[in-house]
């Protein structure tokens, strides 16, 4: 069994360094052919992983060799990203380079994972909209949209005012942007990127713990917690990708734990995956849209604080209240139904080429 985990955890990684390798040989030889080759890879990448994830997913388990293996598969497309597209065609090296084709193949690899598992991929679970669930989802929604630009203004802000509602558009600038200079349509397409690949992953992440955590008293807390501290602790490669030192990496770990806690909420509370994926989308478009001039910006909170502390601090105490008040009541009774339905086997499963009728 463990020979079998290892081969499984490391197989992704060595398909995908032969499978971009393979193709670096083909823009060498043909580079009068780049376009057609580019179009080729970025289609074929969303199957490369389809006989590994058919043949050997489904045998995993065990919940915690399926939560390592499906964030070994996320690291693995993260990968993808250093070796870039080789084409004039802007819009396809810009489409690449956003990490899309990463997020669309994930999509494939999470429905073959989950029907091996005997489960399904909830974009959407059926909900009874009665007043209670419809008001308490739409003021759900306009919270986690006024908490991105309440967490990505208050750290340049002036003043309260500034973070809270009086907020400095002039700062924000697609066109102007400090990630993409000069390149706005790559502002909007790693937006759309991470909306879709990291609540997809963070979906996987709640599945996975749903079933860890089975039978437990505080299941519900349990998951919503212990995944948004995977996505927190996931931001600490920024300090290679984006040349930060650990401290301020640090601070951009805590600063997003609550969002990350808000965004399960989001779904397991509206079984709306689309919806999380909005209210993630419009972080990272603030995010990415930030002109370089925040950069030299301090928030008026370093006043008290010089070390920069103050801020994730305060963005978790405005966004704990709100966590706190979801995962209890009614509002946990209904998360709780949908966990249920996360978990609720599909009439077969797929093992290796073979359809298995469930007990």
């Amino acid at each position: 069994m463990r020979v079998r985990f290892v081969n499984v955890l490391f197989l992704p990684y060595d398909l995908e360094m032969a499978y971009l390798a393979f193709f670096q040989l083909l823009f060498k030889f043909f580079p009068q052919a780049t376009n057609l080759i580019g179009i080729l890879r970025i289609v074929g990448f969303a199957f490369v992983l389809v006989p590994v994830t058919v043949v050997s997913y489904g045998k995993l388990r065990y919940w915690l060799s399926r939560l390592i293996n499906i964030e070994m598969v996320v690291f693995t497309f993260l990968i993808f990203d250093d070796y870039p597209l080789i084409s004039p065609n802007s819009f396809l090296r810009n489409f690449e380079y956003s990490g899309l084709v990463c997020a669309l193949s994930f999509i494939v690899f999470l429905y073959l994972v989950l029907k091996g598992w005997g489960l399904k991929l909830w974009i959407s679970i059926r909900q009874k909209w009665t007043r209670v669930f419809t008001f308490t989802t739409v003021e759900l929604i306009a919270f986690g949209i006024w908490y991105d630009f309440f967490a990505a203004f208050i750290q340049i802000a002036d003043n309260f005012s500034e973070a809270i509602w009086n907020w400095n558009f002039s700062l924000l600038n697609p066109n102007q942007s400090l990630f993409f200079p000069g390149n706005p349509s790559l502002v909007y397409l790693a937006t759309l990127e991470a909306g879709i690949f990291e609540e997809l992953e963070r979906y996987a992440i709640l599945v996975v713990l749903a079933g860890a955590l089975k039978n437990k008293k505080f299941r519900a807390q349990g998951m919503v917690l212990i995944s948004a501290l995977i996505f927190s602790l996931s931001h600490y490669p920024n300090m290679i990708s984006e040349h930060k030192d650990f401290v301020t990496t640090s601070y951009q770990v805590m600063d997003v734990f609550a969002i990350g806690c808000l965004l399960a909420i989001i779904y397991l509370y509206t079984g709306k995956l689309w919806l999380a994926m909005i209210v993630h989308g419009v972080w990272d478009f603030l995010v990415f849209a930030m002109i370089p001039a925040t950069m030299d910006i301090a928030s008026f909170l370093d006043l008290y604080v010089p070390s920069g502390i103050l801020v994730p601090v305060v963005i978790n105490a405005v966004g704990i209240p709100i966590i706190i008040f979801m995962l209890s009541g009614k509002r946990l009774s209904h998360i709780e139904k949908n966990i249920y339905t996360l978990l609720k086997p599909t009439k077969s499963v797929m093992v290796v080429n073979k359809i298995v009728p469930q007990n």
